[in-house]
């Protein structure tokens, strides 16, 4: 029985199961390591509690620096534990030494009103940026100028430098 279902019923909880994540998490990872197979460095943001994609970019790309960052200090502190490198940072407000030099920065989900910031970011520091919205989320955002490529349950949106926005 998997971690997300109830053990009378053996039906689902509604809660993620930390053993078997979903599968949008590892198609997002092999998408990565597959356009990004010669990252020197790759950043995540607003990682929280499911960091099931950064886990597997550390088996998939063995030789890049990956980096998870969030808002949340308690959620740094666990990401830490795990062996990771990661830092509390606030996207409205980020920190650019953190997010220098990389190749990408991704978020899994990330607020529809962060992922201008994330744009911002991404072209303040001369990355590449990938956002896996909420599906209702990527209707409320301006996404134009992404390019979007459907991943089997994921939908991901890629923003490649160069690239001319009103974010900056």
């Amino acid at each position: 029985m998997s971690g997300g279902e109830s053990r009378k019923t053996g039906r689902s909880t509604g809660l993620q199961n930390s053993t078997k994540p979903p599968k949008y998490f590892r198609e997002i990872a092999e998408c990565i390591s597959r356009r990004y197979a010669s990252a020197g460095k790759i950043v995540e943001v607003g990682v929280g509690r499911s960091p099931y994609t950064i886990l597997l970019l550390r088996e998939l790309l063995p030789g890049a620096e990956l980096t998870a960052v969030d808002v949340d200090e308690e959620a740094v502190e666990e990401l830490r534990k795990m062996g990771l490198k990661a830092f509390v940072d606030d996207l409205t407000s980020p920190s650019l030494e953190i997010y220098e030099g990389a190749d990408l920065i991704y978020s899994i989900r990330p607020p529809f009103e962060l992922i201008p910031n994330i744009a911002s970011l991404g072209a303040r520091v001369g990355s590449d940026v990938l956002i896996a919205p909420l599906s209702e989320d990527a209707h409320l955002s301006d996404l134009s100028g992404w390019k979007m490529l459907r991943l089997g349950e994921a939908a991901v949106y890629i923003l490649e430098k160069p690239y001319n926005l009103s974010y900056k």
